[in-house]
Formats: C-alpha cells, sequence, structure tokens
C-alpha cells in the first residue's frame, strides 16, 4: 500500500514536472514572442525615424533654396530698380546738356558785345548757367576737359581735322559742344577740331 502511494506521489510528481516544464515553455514562447514583438517595432520606429530626418532634411534643403532663390529675386529686382532709375537719368541730364549748350551760346555772344556785359539781362543768364552748373555737379555730371587735350576717340568727337605747326601730336584745338561724363560713364561725346602735326615738306 505504501509502494502505492509512493508511486501515486511520484507519479504526481511527475506530471507536476511536466506540466510545471509545459508552463515554463509556454511562458519563454510568450516572451520571445514579446521580444520579437518590440524588436519589429523598434525597427519599424528606427525606420520611420529614418523617413522622417530625410523628410526633414529634403525639406530644409527646399527651404534653403527657396530663400537664396527669392534673395536672388529680390537683388536682381533692386538692380533693374536702380538701373531703370539710372537710365531715366540719364536720358534726362543728356536732354538738359543741350539748354547748356545754349546757354553757353549765349554767354559766348554776350562776351563779345560790349552793350551788353553787364546788364542784368546779362547777369541772369550766367546766374542761370551757374544753377545749371551747380544741378548738373549735383547729379554726378562733370565735364571732360578737351581743350589742349590729346585727342582721345573714346571721349573726343573729330567734326575736322587741322595741320597746326609746333605740335607732335593729334590735341584738340578747339571745342564745338563740351563733352560730360556720369559718375564714371561716359554721357556725351565732345565735339572738337583735332590739330595734327604738320606734313614735313618734301626735299
Amino acid at each position: 500500500m505504501e509502494e502505492e502511494i509512493k508511486e501515486t506521489n511520484e507519479g504526481s510528481e511527475k506530471e507536476e514536472a511536466n506540466t510545471e516544464e509545459v508552463k515554463s515553455e509556454e511562458v519563454q514562447a510568450e516572451e520571445n514572442t514579446e521580444n520579437n514583438a518590440e524588436e519589429d517595432e523598434v525597427a519599424l520606429l528606427k525606420k520611420r525615424i529614418e523617413e522622417l530626418e530625410k523628410e526633414s532634411a529634403d525639406i530644409k534643403n527646399k527651404y534653403m533654396y527657396a530663400m537664396a532663390e527669392a534673395e536672388n529675386i529680390r537683388k536682381r529686382t533692386a538692380k533693374e530698380k536702380i538701373d531703370g532709375i539710372k537710365r531715366a537719368n540719364k536720358g534726362l541730364l543728356l536732354s538738359l546738356l543741350t539748354f547748356m549748350d545754349n546757354f553757353e551760346r549765349a554767354l559766348k555772344a554776350g562776351e563779345q558785345d560790349a552793350n551788353v556785359q553787364g546788364t542784368e539781362y546779362y547777369k541772369g543768364i550766367e546766374l542761370i548757367h551757374k544753377q545749371f552748373i551747380d544741378f548738373m555737379h549735383d547729379n554726378g555730371v562733370t565735364e571732360i576737359e578737351s581743350l589742349g587735350e590729346e585727342f582721345d576717340p573714346n571721349v573726343h568727337e573729330a567734326l575736322t581735322m587741322v595741320e597746326v605747326p609746333d605740335i607732335d601730336k593729334e590735341q584738340v584745338v578747339e571745342v564745338y559742344a563740351k563733352g560730360y561724363k556720369l559718375n564714371d560713364e561716359l554721357l556725351r561725346t565732345a565735339k572738337v577740331v583735332v590739330g595734327k602735326p604738320q606734313a614735313t615738306p618734301k626735299e
């Protein structure tokens, strides 16, 4: 009887051990499943993070490109505006030079007439001429020195050429219309008479 009880107890213990082993395997399997699920989730999260980082980098690059393009457009627009103003100013100032020429002709004519010099009329012309000169200077217009200077086709327009004694190179001997620069840019060439060295007589 004791042996039967002992065998029964041993059998029960074995069953319990088998049951515990099965439970342990099930728990281990569940843990492995959970671990695999966590690993998969981590892998997915890492992949998503990489995708988001790439998207963020793309957006940043597009933003930087858009900002650079906007800055280029702003600079180009500002330059075009300045260039347009310069062209308009240049055209206006070039037109005003015709008035300057007429005033200078009037002054030159007055210098040759003793009855005109010293009159209020002549003084008025002188005053207006001076105001024109000041206005031009204030807007960057300066006269090109020509009389007695070496002929320079870049700033002088030769209306005619004459032989002049005692010179060894071509130079301006008379100015019909003054030349002007707008800042460092040529505004109008000077219309001049050019003297050239006399030809050496043939022996």
